[in-house]
């Protein structure tokens, strides 16, 4: 479980970019950041994953391993490395002492590739993959850690529509093992079954994923974020 506590964060000489009262979420839910750009989002994943320090307040978690996939526009598709080492490297604290991985590492990763679909690819690189393969690969990388909390930031931009279904039908799939936070402007690919909405800019609230998912089609949230001003 995460607690938010109370939390006051800015950099030094600048105003908070947000405040909270309290906020948990729960093991074993899929939850989702949304809000305007320059609202803190970033800068909230960068607190719950130890990054930066609250100015005010705490985040307390029960978290033990926390896998993290950053946009996809951090990755570097010219380093000449296969999908399959990729994954592998996520799963580092199991190395041996003789400098290699153990038959069930391997085997464990197979299965892993199986499960997002990328078994069929593993031997390519990186840059090799569409946007979709490679974006399943960035999750395959943080869960080779066996994570409990897995936050993913914007892991739908930039890739076609089928794609966008395909990742999130796995996301919420895998909820199941791992508590799962996802910052992400796709308001139109939420889900039902979506355990809570976090809306960021200046707050941190909870936001109703019922009227979340009625309101969407509207614009009603977007026209929101148009007028909400904050920054990271």
């Amino acid at each position: 479980m995460l607690t938010i506590d109370h939390l006051d964060f800015h950099y030094p000489g600048s105003d908070p970019i947000f405040q909270n009262d309290r906020l948990k979420i729960e093991s074993n839910t899929f939850s989702i950041i949304i809000g305007p750009n320059g609202g803190g989002k970033t800068t909230l994943l960068n607190l719950i994953m130890g990054f930066l320090e609250p100015s005010k307040g705490e985040i307390v978690s029960t978290f033990q391993q926390i896998g993290y996939v950053p946009q996809s526009s951090r990755i570097d598709l010219e380093f000449p490395i296969r999908l399959i080492d990729h994954v592998l490297i996520g799963c580092i604290k199991d190395l041996t002492w003789w400098g290699g991985f153990s038959k069930k590492t391997k085997s464990f990763v197979d299965e892993l590739l199986k499960k997002l679909d990328l078994y069929s690819v593993k031997d390519l690189r990186l840059k090799e993959l569409s946007g979709g393969q490679l974006q399943r690969a960035q999750i395959a990388h943080a869960l080779a850690s066996k994570p409990d909390l897995l936050i993913l930031d914007e892991p739908t931009s930039n890739i076609d529509p089928r794609a966008k279904k395909q990742i999130l039908e796995i996301l919420h799939s895998l909820k199941k093992e791992v508590t799962i936070l996802m910052v992400t402007h796709d308001l139109e690919m939420l889900l039902p079954d979506t355990n809570q909405v976090l809306l960021v800019s200046n707050r941190i609230e909870s936001v109703d994923v019922t009227n979340l998912c009625r309101h969407t089609a509207m614009g009603l949230y977007e026209n929101r974020f148009t007028h909400l001003k904050g920054g990271d």
